[in-house]
């Protein structure tokens, strides 16, 4: 085992186990007022004309007897609004010029203020914040009420230190979308990549916020690092490396500080996919003079299964929700195919049937959609289907290769990679492919993304 300390050559992402375990306090706001009402469905998340729900962030206030902080106040505000609309569940009415309510009362309780100023310019939901600054320390107070029934959803307070300030509005956002649509959200979660500098050989790991902020580099080795993913609790991460001559599977613990050697198997270790328990890892190794797909324990490497048996080549395994199942991909029909098959092996299935080149599936654990990439006219697109070969659906129609896919924790959105101005950059769009944003904009050509549960 390896050591990975603060010196060392890995870093831990944003100072993952300081800033969870030491910093971050989160307290329900009662004052009698119950943290969560009466259950009401704000969002039918299954309707086909699924619309968002108006919603007014009110500017932050200082806490009673604190100094006001202008810059944090607006740094503060803009992540919440930049936050929501990324979830795409929520309208913002964000332009401060047509609200009623004057920003004076440092009171964020009901009946500190009128909900009908809100419910007149449209907001159904309302959010108020108030903070206080002490030197590098930092608490955020937070209220999500309900205009129309006039009463309070949920209440938070956070305490950190101002570094971490986008940790502490991420947390709340992240409340908000589990309060209104059940799901939970996506702020506190992580995408990890392999980055490579210009014409430099080493290829590392690196990883970023879900918005492309806060970008680490966790992997110094300067060697070749391929195919990262991250554990369901997202305190681990696999990934393969070629430092010893060999792509072997490595595994990096964020929480103890470690990291371990997991399959040094010759030939191939690659691929690797977690299962929903974190017991078992799925993925592809040598065997005769082709891959197929292995089944090891997360903890200790050791093989369980091989799980397919071809004389073809078998890659990029995927589990699905409810551990039974895997999908894989498979040239045994003489091109690449998407198949599923049960966690015991044996029989197995072909999952898509358009296009001659199908790869990289990814199953999320909140929808029945497998996205994966088909190659389209020459040119890699991202599409989705259901596990049961039903509704193909195509979602990017690039000019440009768009590639590696994978689901955000309450699968939502898609993150894959595609070209710009000559730099593969980090992509994100929703389900349905609308809402196309790109995350990052350096110079570093970035591969495989991983995107993690919230931490």
């Amino acid at each position: 085992m390896v050591s990975i300390m603060k010196n060392s050559k890995y870093l831990l992402p944003n100072s993952i186990i300081a800033t969870l375990t030491l910093i971050l306090l989160a307290v329900c706001i009662t004052a009698g007022v119950p943290a969560r009402l009466e259950a009401r469905v704000y969002l039918e998340l299954d309707s086909p004309n699924l619309r968002r729900i108006p919603i007014a962030v009110a500017p932050l206030q200082p806490l009673c007897g604190s100094q006001e902080d202008e810059k944090s106040a607006l740094i503060g505000r803009k992540i919440l609004i930049d936050d929501l609309e990324f979830s795409t569940f929520f309208e913002l009415l964000d332009d401060t010029s047509s609200y009623l309510e004057e920003p004076k009362s440092c009171n964020l309780s009901q009946g500190s203020f009128d909900f009908r100023n809100w419910s007149l310019i449209g907001a159904e939901l309302l959010i108020k914040t108030g903070y206080s600054l002490s030197g590098e320390k930092l608490v955020v107070e937070f209220r999500l009420y309900d205009t129309l029934a006039g009463k309070m959803i949920v209440g938070k307070r956070y305490r950190g230190r101002t570094k971490n300030i986008r940790l502490l509005f991420h947390k709340f956002a992240n409340q908000v979308v589990e309060s209104i649509t059940g799901l939970p959200g996506e702020f506190t979660s992580k995408i990890a990549f392999c980055g490579r500098l210009g014409d430099e050989p080493a290829q590392e790991l690196y990883s970023c916020d879900y918005d492309g902020h806060e970008r680490r580099q966790i992997t110094r080795n300067k060697s070749i690092n391929i195919s990262p993913a991250w554990s369901q609790d997202a305190n681990k991460l696999v990934y393969t490396s070629y430092r010893r001559n060999n792509p072997d599977l490595y595994l990096i613990d964020f929480m103890k500080g470690k990291e371990s050697l997991l399959s040094k198997r010759p030939g191939i270790n690659a691929a690797a996919a977690w299962s929903a328990d974190d017991r078992h890892l799925a993925l592809m190794q040598r065997y005769e003079n082709h891959s197929e797909i292995s089944i090891i324990k997360a903890g200790s490497g050791e093989t369980l299964r091989r799980l397919t048996q071809s004389s073809a080549n078998q890659a990029s395994p995927c589990w699905s929700p409810d551990n039974n199942e895997i999908a894989f991909v498979s040239d045994r029909s003489g091109t690449p195919q998407i198949y599923i098959t049960t966690t015991q092996g044996g029989r197995w299935r072909r999952l898509t049937t358009k296009e001659s080149y199908n790869a990289n599936p990814d199953w999320p654990a909140h929808n029945d959609k497998i996205v994966f990439t088909s190659k389209i006219d020459g040119i890699f697109q991202i599409c989705t289907i259901k596990p049961d070969g039903t509704n193909h659906h195509q979602l990017t129609f690039s000019r440009t290769n768009c590639e590696v896919p994978g689901w955000s924790p309450n699968g939502r959105h898609i993150i894959f990679t595609k070209k710009v101005n000559g730099i593969q950059q980090l992509m994100v769009m929703d389900e349905k492919g609308r809402n196309l944003k790109q995350l990052t904009f350096d110079k570093v050509d970035k591969k495989n993304p991983s995107w993690s549960a919230n931490r």
